[in-house]
């Protein structure tokens, strides 16, 4: 029996086992791209960002459609302002100045990318799983100019978004790092436990998103917990035999591009439950070859 993308990640959560990775290439702005949207204003309609991605996810035969992923929505509700003159990524302008927890749901895109996830849950259904994204707390700090820790962000920022974005409905929660990681690794373990927690609370899985060189992130990994540490085997060779070694679970986020001889290899392991992209695809592929370029990643999750 073909099993459902939502039932193969009930069996990641409840049985430590899937039958093939999970597909989940970051196609959200692209959506709007497709169609000549400017990403701001994409990002702004909800009615658009729904539409089309649910369009594009069905086009595409992935498992994961991407509410939101790496548009900084939780910086700008606490006061950082993007600049969108350049398209996908927004420039963060300015800092975080705020040291309270944000009104998520009804400031900036908070209530979009809320109201993003509620419809394409109904109109999914059970099919697809519903992923949506969170700054992490290392960029967080990084974006306040050092006045918050990575520790402060992870308990007033990411906590209260995660929980928005899974009392929504994702099931699939992007947390969306910096390369270098915080020197103060335990405390950050501490402080994250209860955000991983949450999200497998409400069935779902949190990613912690490394498209970079992020050797640097192996303290924190080794500290284990519920979460799938998900990079590039190629950028982070460290990362990729600790998993070898302890038999971890993990992601890769890649390039569309063929694989190197590490990447492919890492792809075809067992232990290798989701295949993404290292970042939103918008700007970076030809939207006439997006599926072609989607075809070597296809191929591991036949």
């Amino acid at each position: 029996m073909t099993l459902t993308s939502r039932q193969l990640l009930e069996s990641i959560v409840s049985r430590g086992h899937v039958e093939r990775p999970l597909l989940a290439p970051l196609c959200s702005v692209i959506a709007g791209e497709m169609q000549g949207l400017e990403p701001q204003a994409f990002l702004d309609n909800v009615t658009k960002l729904s539409h089309l991605v649910r369009d594009l996810t069905r086009s595409l035969r992935t498992d994961v459609a991407v509410a939101e992923f790496g548009t900084l929505w939780d910086a700008e509700a606490m006061g950082v302002q993007l600049d969108w003159s350049n398209g996908y990524p927004p420039i963060p302008k300015g800092t975080i100045h705020s040291k309270t927890t944000p009104d998520l749901t009804n400031t900036g895109r908070g209530s979009v990318v809320l109201e993003a996830i509620r419809r394409l849950k109904l109109l999914f259904g059970e099919q697809v799983i519903i992923s949506a994204g969170v700054t992490g707390p290392v960029r967080l700090s990084h974006l306040s100019g050092g006045s918050l820790s990575s520790n402060e962000c992870a308990r007033k920022v990411v906590l209260p978004a995660v929980k928005a974005l899974s009392e929504a409905g994702a099931q699939l929660v992007w947390v969306v790092e910096d390369a270098i990681a915080t020197d103060d690794v335990e405390s950050l373990a501490n402080a994250m436990t209860p955000v991983w927690k949450t999200i497998r609370f409400y069935s779902g899985i949190g990613i912690l998103h490394l498209a970079d060189a992020a050797d640097s992130w192996l303290p924190f990994i080794e500290k284990g917990g519920v979460f799938l540490p998900c990079f590039d085997p190629d950028l982070s060779p460290s990362l990729q035999k600790h998993v070898n070694d302890t038999g971890t679970q993990y992601g890769l986020a890649l390039r569309l591009e063929p694989l190197s001889e590490a990447a492919s290899k890492a792809a075809h392991s067992k232990n290798c439950v989701l295949l993404t992209t290292h970042d939103e695809l918008a700007g970076s592929v030809p939207v006439r070859d997006l599926q072609k370029r989607l075809t070597h990643f296809r191929n591991f999750t036949q």
